[in-house]
């Protein structure tokens, strides 16, 4: 009989392959823009991936494509909707689940979320002081509760290595991915009105490694800030679709044109690349690109100047 084991998946994409090839030539060939560097033409299939970006073993326990596996549900059934979403046809409830939570899976799968919000986990570990005397002796107590007597030599030296085990980045970035994911799909189908806006002529949209952001719309005569909560009523989810195509979506917002102007255009764009992490994608090699990314690229930082967390109240 044929094998139904199927061999793991070790070259994962961070951002989905289908995706930036919106963003390519029909060659599938991208521009890639880093800071003080030429612009790259590469294939999007070398295009922001790792071996094993989001596996992690803790206790002996292997996730074993489990996230690539989840990821790649979402990719499918948003590359079916697609062209629905980019045209601004109307859609359906399922659609719009279909959709946010693959717009919800975008923003947390990055390594912007991973390198700027995994280490606060591992400090919050670090504050529970799992592997002290009072805790290892409340572990010991519990086992021999339940008929089984471990020595506290044994009980810190598992401690110690789950510990380590749990420091991994991919284990920050995915153990509560999904309470997460669903939070966020909650807030954008709950936005009043989704649009999806044109970039003006003879302009183009760029993306990123981190293409999901968030603007605090602050009236309609104030700048947007960057990097609002997604829950905050005054939040707009904000997510490049194509070189020609924008998704936006937000609580009482009127757009008097759906084409942008140059200016809008110009400043979408380097709200992207602001909110970047250490690459920028285009179907264009543009001087005007690189000038922005050298000067932008990654101006907000997770828990520093944008997504920073409410201080408890005293």
């Amino acid at each position: 009989m044929p094998s139904t084991v199927h061999p793991l998946v070790r070259n994962a994409h961070i951002v989905p392959r289908f995706y930036l090839n919106k963003f390519a030539d029909k060659s599938k060939f991208v521009f890639v823009y880093t800071s003080g560097r030429a612009p790259q033409l590469r294939s999007t299939k070398s295009v922001s991936s790792e071996e094993d970006y989001f596996e992690y073993t803790v206790n002996g326990e292997a996730t074993s494509n489990r996230f690539e596996n989840w990821f790649q549900r979402f990719e499918t059934d948003a590359a079916a909707i697609y062209s629905t979403i980019h045209d601004g046809q109307q859609v359906t409830s399922k659609d719009q689940i279909i959709w946010s939570s693959f717009v919800a899976t975008m923003f947390l799968r990055s390594r912007k979320v991973r390198e700027q919000f995994g280490p606060a986990l591992t400090r919050a570990m670090d504050a529970e002081n799992y592997d002290s005397e009072e805790k290892i002796r409340e572990m010991q107590c519990e086992l021999l509760s339940q008929g089984t007597f471990v020595w506290s030599e044994n009980i810190r030296a598992k401690v110690k290595q789950t510990l380590e085990e749990m420091r991994s980045p991919a284990f920050g970035q995915l153990a509560g991915i999904e309470a997460s994911a669903k939070m966020i799909t909650k807030n954008i189908i709950e936005k009043q009105t989704w649009w999806i806006l044109e970039a003006a002529q003879g302009r183009e949209f760029v993306t990123s490694d981190c293409p999901v952001q968030t603007w605090a719309l602050n009236g309609p005569r104030a700048p947007f800030t960057m990097g609002s909560g997604f829950g905050h009523q005054n939040t707009a989810v904000v997510f490049p679709l194509s070189p020609q195509k924008l998704f936006f979506a937000g609580n009482d917002v009127r757009w008097i044109s759906k084409v942008l102007s140059e200016e809008d255009t110009d400043k979408v764009n380097t709200a992207t690349v602001q909110f970047a992490h250490r690459a920028v994608y285009a179907l264009t090699r543009r001087p005007e690109t690189q000038a922005l990314v050298d000067r932008e690229l990654n101006k907000y930082t997770f828990g520093e100047n944008c997504f920073i967390p409410a201080k408890p109240q005293a």
